[in-house]
């Protein structure tokens, strides 16, 4: 089924049924399918095609839903832009998509108003649908064309192992199957913590429509806030990152709230530590369970297992989901041991947009590569072992190396740089920069930490800058970072073991 007939069918069958709660307003099937319906009339009047790419800049709201359902209404092709990013980034993403119409908020379209004029093949910047004007004669005239299962649906932009975020391509049939068997029933109210603009918060979306299912949101996080809602729309299901799950600890601690409506809390984007699956616990009187996606397929694997033995793994494949853990030779290793998780799955991402390169080395005879080193058991659990690619992991967002060291050498005080990530007790990993100094001697840890602020998000700006005379590099003069991440590594432990020596 594709999505925008799965919309139209939960309003034929529910359509009095709240669909999307934002804040105090509630907007039933009926109303999220008439005005997604309406919106994508005038995104074809006003000259969108099949296939175009429209920009959706926003926070998690009624306009970022309904205009994700007119772009798939109209065959256009969604591409959300991360609320995080800056100037430099967003330029990016409107560039290397190609989108021909941006739809974004005021306040975020302020960081890249004296930016248009750069953008040739954006015939649009607005912040308001009004704005967007079209004739009632053009308007009437609009039909919605008949959209192919195959057909690209959206392009998620996520950092990897390149200097710029890699464009992931979903298309109508791969982002429906990416939305559906979360577990989520016609009776849950699921509440989304997560942007709407990133994968996992868009799969509860879509993955509500089946069942008619209502979902809750906060235009961005907050504990209080998040709370506040749990206890006012009776949520039973939320999907969160570990970090969130820390700060709604304290903030139920402080101020408790009625959360006993609460039937799954799953935890993704890091590994959560045995120690605060043992704190939430206590503090909501529910598990805290992981699980595990990715961009390029969703929702791979959960663990609903209340067995101990299983504690620290983040479960088994879902239904209909194929995982094999791979040696170096391609070849599957036995059980327990090491080795990187391919998947195969219907909801596996058509491609990367634009780079063939990238899509033949990551999808191989129809497995995907994760770069995630896993082992699993006999009985099917997997535990997380690692990655293989040097991706960074802050709060479950992921961050390039690459991306951070080609910023820092845009600066005249750097020489050779390279970025790792560091173990931290909140983030689960954290930013460190390690720079040897140019003709400058002079440049400091705080202005490259602020000429690094500068041009991309907060969660990919370092945390730490430490200076080396040399920095370790290959034969081939490559920075390595896997050297400099032990050697800080190597260097907290003694000063751990010298603090407990006092």
């Amino acid at each position: 089924m594709l999505i925008a007939s799965a919309l139209h069918r939960a309003a034929a069958s529910a359509p009095n049924k709240p669909s999307l709660i934002v804040g105090d307003w509630t907007m039933d099937y009926l109303e999220l399918d008439r005005a997604a319906r309406h919106r994508a009339s005038k995104l074809i009047a006003s000259g969108v095609a099949p296939g175009d790419r429209v920009a959706l800049h926003m926070h998690n709201s009624f306009e970022l839903a309904v205009s994700y359902f007119a772009c798939f209404y109209a065959g256009a092709v969604a591409v959300p832009v991360n609320t995080r990013m800056k100037a430099a980034e967003i330029a990016y993403v409107l560039e290397h998509s190609g989108a021909s119409l941006y739809l974004g908020q005021p306040e975020l379209f302020e960081q890249i108003r004296d930016l248009p004029a750069c953008f040739p093949n954006v015939r649009q910047f607005a912040t308001d649908m009004s704005e967007i004007d079209v004739s009632a004669r053009r308007l009437a005239a609009a039909e919605l064309p008949a959209i192919a299962a195959d057909q690209p649906a959206v392009i998620l932009y996520t950092s990897g192992s390149t200097a710029r975020p890699k464009g992931v391509v979903h298309t109508h049939r791969s982002l429906w199957n990416v939305g559906r068997g979360i577990g989520v029933g016609g009776q849950d109210v699921m509440m989304l913590m997560t942007p709407m603009v990133h994968v996992a918060a868009l799969a509860g979306l879509l993955g509500s429509l089946e069942v008619t299912a209502t979902v809750a949101t906060i235009t961005q996080f907050d504990p209080n806030a998040a709370l506040d809602a749990i206890a006012h729309h009776r949520a039973t299901y939320l999907v969160g990152m570990p970090v969130m799950y820390r700060a709604l600890i304290a903030a139920q601690g402080a101020v408790p709230r009625d959360v006993s409506s609460g039937r799954h809390y799953l935890a993704g984007g890091d590994s959560a530590p045995p120690a605060l699956k043992t704190e939430f616990a206590q503090c909501f009187g529910r598990p805290l369970r992981e699980l595990f996606g990715t961009t390029e397929s969703g929702l791979i694997a959960v663990n609903w297992s209340d067995m101990p033995a299983q504690a620290d793994s983040f479960g088994r494949a879902r239904s209909g989901v194929e995982i094999a853990v791979a040696g170096e030779d391609g070849e599957p290793v036995p059980a327990g041991a090491v080795g990187e998780m391919i998947v195969r799955s219907p909801g596996n991402m058509a491609g990367y947009w634009d780079d063939p390169a990238a899509t033949a080395k990551t999808i191989r005879n129809g497995w995907v590569h994760t770069g995630d080193l896993v082992s699993q058991c006999s009985d099917g659990y997997l535990r997380f072992e690692g990655r293989k690619k040097e991706i960074i992991v802050r709060g479950g967002s992921n961050v390039s190396p690459q991306e951070v060291e080609a910023v820092l050498y845009q600066h005249f005080g750097v020489r050779d740089a390279g970025v790792i990530g560091a173990p931290d007790p909140n983030w689960g990993e954290r930013v460190v920069a390690f720079v040897s100094r140019g003709p400058d001697r002079t440049v400091t840890a705080s202005e490259l930490i602020a000429f690094v602020a500068k041009r991309l998000a907060n969660y990919k700006t370092p945390a730490e800058v430490i200076f080396l005379d040399e920095l370790p590099k290959s034969a081939t003069g490559k920075v390595q970072r896997r050297a400099l991440r032990e050697a800080y590594c190597a260097e907290a432990e003694i000063a751990r073991h010298r603090g407990h020596r006092r």
